[in-house]
């Protein structure tokens, strides 16, 4: 079981479930085009006390290298100076921070690109693990993998091969600027957007079930719509409604526990997903999100399934409402 910990989430990690985790990943460090570290957003200094913790607790923990421009993509995997350049940065990371336990990729691109960055980035992968496992054979190394790669922008078969598993995008099925709204995180129903077509396009693509890590998002998304219908026409573009986190974590935001308190919660039957509904000002809102319920089906999908496990994003927009369900799930796994 694994879960990310944001940068802008400062010290939410103290509440952790640290008992349930096996990885910690830190979210983000950012690649730039040209191969070298754009924004680390204060790794390692700011983040001695976190390390000391996963060491404290025996949580592996892993730093996430980021990208998501479509652009900078092409610049850097299409070049292999900028790639040659990306594996000695992150292999230097590793040698300078002693006790993390590997990498992990979130390289995330929605658009076509250029069958040479698309190769780049399958090669680089390659090379980062080889070389990877010349310095400690024990060292992780997984990568991001996009739900529905309609661009056909990653391999995901290469990928598997030289990973140790891919962390699929289980959310966003429903996200920030949909025509209509929906569940975030459909297990089933709602035509192909649901995990059940997900697990289906990765197995058909020969990735092994126990490669597959399953991202399990603990936010959801209230859409103004144009009526309390489920599923209604969008309005406009989304807010974000953090579950339930520390008061100093995103405080402008809407918290969806709260939100589904005050509004009245229904669940949705074909999905699982709770959602609220109500008229403010400006016409109708529909809020939809995850709850212990949904997210206890989503864990017993995995098992089902042999699926390599669950990684919550992000762990600090949680409670310890949620904790003792994931202890449960995950239990037999860690012991």
């Amino acid at each position: 079981m694994s879960g990310y910990h944001p940068y802008w989430a400062a010290y939410a990690w103290q509440a952790y479930p640290w008992d349930a985790l096996d990885e910690l990943y830190f979210f983000e460090l950012e690649a730039g085009a040209d191969g070298g570290v754009a924004d680390a957003h204060g790794w390692p200094e700011e983040w001695l006390p976190l390390m000391e913790r996963a060491r404290a607790e025996g949580v592996r923990l892993v730093p996430t290298i980021s990208q998501h421009d479509a652009a900078a993509f092409v610049q850097l995997f299409a070049n292999a100076a900028n790639v040659e350049r990306l594996v000695d940065e992150l292999m230097a990371l590793l040698a300078t921070t002693p006790g993390l336990a590997g990498l992990h990729l979130d390289f995330e691109v929605f658009e076509p690109v250029s069958f040479e960055a698309r190769t780049g980035f399958t090669a680089f992968v390659a090379a980062l693990d080889a070389r990877l496992a010349q310095v400690d054979p024990a060292l992780l190394l997984s990568t991001f993998a996009l739900a529905f790669d309609d661009d056909d922008v990653y391999d995901e078969p290469a990928l598997a091969a030289v990973t140790d598993f891919l962390v699929v995008l289980g959310y966003d099925f429903h996200s920030r600027g949909e025509a209509l709204a929906g569940p975030v995180a459909a297990v089933a129903g709602w035509g192909q957007l649901n995990w059940s077509t997900v697990l289906d396009r990765f197995l058909a693509l020969g990735v092994p079930a126990r490669k597959i890590v399953m991202a399990v998002p603990l936010y959801g998304y209230q859409w103004p719509v144009t009526s309390d219908a489920p599923g209604a026409d969008t309005r406009g573009t989304a807010i974000e409604i953090p579950l339930a986190p520390r008061a100093d974590v995103l405080p402008e935001l809407p918290r969806a526990f709260a939100q589904a308190a005050l509004r009245g919660a229904q669940r949705d039957p074909a999905s699982g997903s709770p959602y609220y509904a109500f008229q403010d000002a400006t016409g109708w809102q529909q809020g939809w999100f995850e709850d212990a319920e949904s997210l206890r089906a989503k864990y017993a999908f995995v098992r089902e399934y042999g699926l390599g496990g669950v990684a919550l994003f992000p762990l600090a927009y949680g409670d310890a409402t949620l904790w003792p369900d994931l202890a449960e799930a995950f239990r037999q796994r860690r012991e």
